[in-house]
């Protein structure tokens, strides 16, 4: 593995350690030089001129966006493939949880050769089968600024207002029975939340961000349970996490109910 490489992995991972499991021969890609930045206000967005990152600037470049002092904001991988378009995904990837680089074309990761695509996140080659999580993004070619929304949502699911989510019976009939949930990523907050209801009648709330390494969990039938695809930590629906190699829940959010139906308070 070249000295590129194995400083890129220390970079991104901080950690003086290269990722377990990454093939000798392996072949080199391109990595995307880290860039710091400072986690955005209430709007969420993250501006970037982008003439002043020459990795970025030039087509077919790459930088990963690091957000130090512990906000558990994941790293992004903001590629410049064409032109003025420009994408942005998450820097983490879907398999174990490698850092992503980017070949010109697409979003690849140097660990085990897992290709996405670089505009939609989906899988082009395994061995990774879980999408990249995309983000929002618009360049103003005239004043030359990248701007990323990391509070984009759903359109189809509630936004955070007053600090709250709120989920009516009406929209989302499933709450009303025991067992059912819903989950989405509400305008505001960016990420995804899980909502449950509980077999004892409760509701429960759990961001979906597994705290071993940002990776986003999902809710898996055969556990009943959310899981995390990247290195299989499992946690149960009011967050609890029953295998690692996490090692801390899942964030909780306060849940509320009534006739109309369930608001989560997002803090």
């Amino acid at each position: 593995m070249s000295s590129s490489r194995r400083d890129f992995f220390k970079k991104v991972l901080g950690t003086g350690a290269v990722v377990a499991g990454l093939p000798a021969c392996a072949p080199d890609i391109d990595p995307a030089p880290v860039l710091d930045v400072q986690m955005p206000g209430d709007d969420g967005i993250v501006a970037l001129v982008v003439q002043r990152y020459p990795d970025l600037s030039r087509t077919g470049g790459a930088v990963t966006l690091r957000f130090p002092g512990g906000s558990g904001q994941e790293n992004l991988l903001v590629m410049h493939p064409s032109a003025d378009t420009y994408s942005v995904l998450s820097a983490t990837c879907t398999h174990v949880g490698c850092p992503m680089g980017f070949d010109g074309t697409d979003a690849v990761c140097p660990c085990h050769l897992s290709k996405f695509d670089a505009a939609t996140g989906k899988v082009k080659h395994e061995p990774a089968t879980v999408p990249l999580k995309t983000y929002v993004c618009t360049y103003n070619a005239g004043t030359q600024v990248l701007s990323i929304n990391i509070k984009a949502g759903d359109t189809a699911f509630p936004s955070v207002e007053n600090g709250k989510v709120t989920l009516t019976f009406a929209q989302f009939p499933d709450l009303q029975n025991t067992g059912g949930m819903v989950s989405g990523r509400p305008t505001g907050y960016g990420k995804t939340i899980f909502v449950f209801k509980l077999e004892d009648g409760t509701y429960s709330a759990v961001d979906s961000i597994c705290p071993h390494q940002q990776c986003e969990v999902g809710f898996e039938s055969s556990i009943d349970g959310l899981l995390c695809p990247c290195h299989a930590s499992t946690f149960t629906k009011t967050g609890t996490v029953t295998q690692g190699p996490a090692t801390s829940d899942l964030k909780k959010f306060t849940v509320t109910a009534d006739a109309s139906g369930v608001v989560v308070t997002i803090a």
